[in-house]
């Protein structure tokens, strides 16, 4: 209250053609045309409430005056939210929070509320104001993100992400309970020859009857969930033993063998199940799914169509996961990688305002191995740490020869995986390869998935301290993960980048539109840059510009090229 009576005194001394009257008449008049007001006495009971609020609340001021704000609540927030509310404003402490509110026809709204206690003498509160601001349009966007960042939208099952929470969830609830759990894990045998064979749309359909299925035997008393294309899995509860979770595995396997009729052809599903429970053969969640994997990978090595129980020392890796791992480990001692660089475009102006560094791997012997089959086994096998440093100096590298080329500086984005970031030496490198290359920081750009951020305790400090040194961060793959308004605005990042998967059909499907949308209005809302990957076409790039992304990438601008390639794109978009 001091500090705001400080303010007041300030403006009215600077403002000395005005009267203090005046100059609080003025403050109140921009206040009240511009945020819901009330005030309250000290037992709750509302004395004042302004235009806005009988507007957006549907209740006159009669009817609002004289009652106490129950006569607007939604029944949304616990009593105990409440309680904790009143406890801090009965104390003479400010208080503020977002409150879901009730409108007369029943209609629900979101408001930021701020409510401040005007004190007697005594210090204690004789009324109460109420501040509102109107964000039911920011928590309606959120809600949709997280619906469709937790909804695989073709069977309306939870996604990997959401999958992987829920399964966290339970096996800690199982600890507390003494509970015993099994995790399967499901492929379809061969499925992309279904779709060469008779198109994507039987395809997706055959998906969806899978998803139907089982939410039809195992019902809402196990969880379900879609990981990827054409992997499924499903968490069983209270399991007795091993025999009763190979049981229930067998039915779900006999009820989506059954016949799908598709097209007038008759389709019979072969299916590949890896089964590990809890807690016999792992006591975390990340660990239960790798253990699945590994029991599934036994049946798929043997060719598919049946189950199997993952056993203690089981070797999962085939002998072309071996050679892979054993020659990613010698190449990246012998430098046969190299980087490629695909160029961010400002959509209004066109200009180059940076690019992706983007690791390649052209094994002499093998030729090209593409990013999405080396990456995992890198990460998995931590020879990721060692490439991720190569990848990162060598970019510096690049940025530094650009920079003495007389370039403008631009920002390349580095690649960082959670499994980098991880480890406690990460800042040191960073700093070391900065100095050893003598780039300026506002050149580099380190690019991270929103695990990086939530899942992982620490990170985001080490993040936060990454920013200090002058690097940039991006949220990668955003819509993918689990993301809430409060979270968003607590991300120490600076760039938003919408996911492909969300851009590829913009212009054809009207809930991907939507969600570009609402992910726009989230980012602008809390002051992040946003770009949008997987840019293809001119419409798509249409569409961007009038829903407000400031950058894309994709095709549609460039493939990813070699530096020498970059440069004349450098060059044509005039950035030296």
């Amino acid at each position: 209250m001091q500090k705001d009576n400080k303010m007041i005194d300030n403006l009215i001394h600077h403002n000395g053609s005005h009267s203090p009257e005046q100059v609080l008449r003025d403050i109140a008049y921009a206040l009240d045309k511009s945020a819901i007001v009330a005030i309250t006495d000290q037992t709750g009971k509302i004395v004042y409430v302004n235009e806005l609020f009988t507007k957006i609340a549907q209740y006159s001021v009669d009817e609002l005056v004289g009652a106490n704000h129950r006569i607007i609540n939604s029944g949304y927030h616990p009593p105990k939210f409440f309680k904790d509310m009143w406890r801090t404003i009965g104390r003479g402490n400010k208080w503020r929070g977002e409150i879901c509110n009730e409108t007369k026809n029943g209609t629900k709204y979101w408001v930021d509320t701020t409510i401040i206690p005007f004190l007697n003498d005594k210090g204690n509160p004789y009324q109460y104001i109420s501040i509102r601001y109107d964000i039911t349009a920011s928590k309606e966007a959120e809600r949709m993100v997280r619906d469709l960042a937790y909804n695989d939208q073709l069977t309306n099952l939870p996604n990997r992400t959401s999958f992987r929470n829920l399964l966290f969830e339970e096996v800690e609830a199982a600890k507390k309970n003494g509970e015993k759990l099994a995790l399967v894990h499901l492929n379809i045998d061969r499925f992309s020859y279904v779709n060469d064979s008779i198109g994507h749309e039987a395809g997706d359909y055959i998906l969806s009857v899978v998803a139907k299925r089982l939410k039809k035997v195992l019902q809402e008393k196990h969880i379900i969930g879609r990981l990827s294309g054409d992997e499924f899995a499903f968490l069983l509860k209270n399991i007795r033993d091993a025999e009763h979770a190979e049981q229930l595995t067998n039915v779900v396997q006999q009820c989506l063998e059954e016949p799908i009729d598709v097209m007038g052809q008759t389709h019979i599903l072969s299916l590949s199940l890896g089964i590990a429970l809890y807690p016999v053969h792992a006591t975390s969640s990340s660990e239960l799914s790798m253990k699945a994997e590994k029991a599934i990978s036994i049946v798929r090595a043997h060719g598919g169509g049946g189950y199997e129980m993952y056993q203690h020392g089981t070797a999962s890796k085939t002998l072309e996961r071996i050679l892979l791992e054993n020659e990613l480990r010698k190449s990246v001692h012998l430098g046969q990688f190299h980087l490629d660089f695909q160029p961010k475009i400002n959509l209004m102006t066109e200009e180059l305002v940076g690019v992706e560094a983007l690791v390649r791997w052209d094994h002499p012997d093998i030729g090209r191995i593409p990013p999405n089959k080396f990456i995992p086994v890198a990460e998995e096998t931590k020879i990721l740490l060692s490439l991720g440093e190569w990848v990162l100096r060598e970019s510096c590298r690049q940025a530094r020869e650009w920079q003495n080329s007389g370039y403008k500086p631009f920002r390349i984005s580095v690649n960082m995986s959670a499994v980098q970031l991880e480890e406690p030496t990460i800042l040191n490198t960073i700093k070391d390869i900065i100095d050893e290359t003598d780039i300026a920081t506002d050149w580099i750009e380190i690019e991270l998935t929103e695990s990086a951020f939530a899942d992982r305790e620490g990170m985001q400090d080490k993040i936060r301290k990454i920013r200090s040194l002058g690097i940039t961060v991006s949220i990668d793959d955003f819509g993918t993960g689990y993301s809430t308004f409060s979270y968003i605005k607590e991300l120490p990042a600076d760039t938003l980048k919408i996911d492909m998967s969300f851009v590829r059909d913009i212009h054809e499907n009207e809930d991907s539109r939507a969600i570009v949308k609402a992910i726009i209005m989230l980012a602008e809302t809390v002051g992040l840059n946003i770009i949008a990957e997987g840019v293809e076409h001119e419409e798509q790039v249409t569409i961007l510009k009038e829903l407000g992304c400031c950058e894309g990438q994709g095709y549609y601008y460039s493939k990813p090229v070699s530096p020498s390639e970059c440069e004349q794109f450098m060059k044509k978009s005039d950035v030296n």
